[in-house]
């Protein structure tokens, strides 16, 4: 099993500064990582350079000795844009599709579009997830390309029980993955904020696992923390990936942003080591 890392390792200062894609290969690199989830956005993917751009950071990414073994479809959809701003965003969607397609990834996650309700109507969140997906969905089958549907984010255990989010249960996400012909990207850092078992859980995906985000938290915030130092039962949850027969990377989707560039190093070796005992648990595992 290869060791993956999200391309937002190391993509802002903490100011907030943004930093090139260089800084965080270089920081994969120094710290063993062998593989890239590239998580794409709408303004790299709305240049009127785009495809060139992305094929200059693809060759980058390859000559520090990185793969690129998945791709993240843009999630910063506008949420109370207009009808043009929704159509950019569709474009941008399509583009990473495309992205995905001549770059050979393994799985692309996608989010369905949701938010979080106090007036949550469970029939018309289903069918608004799918209206959302369709398109993408059969633009991605019509060009090989395979989508691993995201479980999403909770308000998290001490918000009210009335604030949900479509997309944060289990048995919801399989039916929609299903539906939609597609597989599943399970997160465990969403799925510990969901308050989802994930032992129970991964075995109800199965066969339709087809990428993992890696990340740690206390169930209340997304804050992508390297395994162990957050609360996710990960013994279980690696024996739970083994019993899925999970054949894709250890892609931990783990982020340095906040803390200062002379400690990332250190974080980033760390970051890597967890993964690599991630591995040894999940290939240790019971069979």
């Amino acid at each position: 099993m290869k060791l993956c890392v999200s391309s937002g390792i190391s993509a802002f200062l903490p100011d907030h500064t943004p930093l090139p894609l260089q800084s965080s290969i270089d920081l994969a690199r120094q710290a063993g990582f062998e593989e890239f989830d590239w998580g794409m956005n709408c303004p790299m993917l709305l240049q009127e350079n785009w495809q060139a751009q992305v094929e200059g950071m693809a060759e980058a990414i390859r000559s520090a000795g990185i793969h690129i073994r998945y791709l993240h479809t843009p999630y910063d959809y506008p949420h109370k844009g207009s009808a043009e701003d929704w159509e950019r965003f569709s474009l941008a969607e399509m583009r990473a599709i495309d992205c995905a397609a001549f770059l050979h990834v393994d799985c692309a996650a996608i989010h369905p579009r949701s938010f979080m309700r106090p007036d949550y109507d469970a029939e018309e969140e289903y069918a608004q997830a799918v209206d959302f997906l369709r398109p993408f969905c059969d633009y991605a089958h019509a060009r090989d390309v395979t989508l691993g549907i995201e479980i999403m984010r909770g308000a998290g255990a001490s918000a009210p029980a009335r604030l949900r989010r479509f997309g944060t249960d289990t048995d919801v996400l399989i039916a929609l993955a299903d539906e939609m012909d597609e597989k599943i990207c399970w997160d465990t850092g969403h799925a510990h904020i969901s308050l989802q078992n994930q032992k129970k859980s991964i075995h109800k995906v199965g066969h339709r696992l087809g990428m993992i985000h890696i990340n740690d938290n206390f169930a209340e915030d997304d804050v992508h923390l390297a395994p162990f130092l957050g609360r996710v039962p990960w013994e279980e949850t690696m024996q739970a990936l083994r019993d899925a027969e999970y054949a894709g990377s250890m892609n931990l989707e783990v982020k340095c942003n906040r803390l200062p560039p002379e400690l990332r190093p250190s974080y980033a070796a760390y970051m890597a080591a967890s993964g690599r005992y991630l591995i040894h648990l999940f290939d240790t595992a019971a069979s």
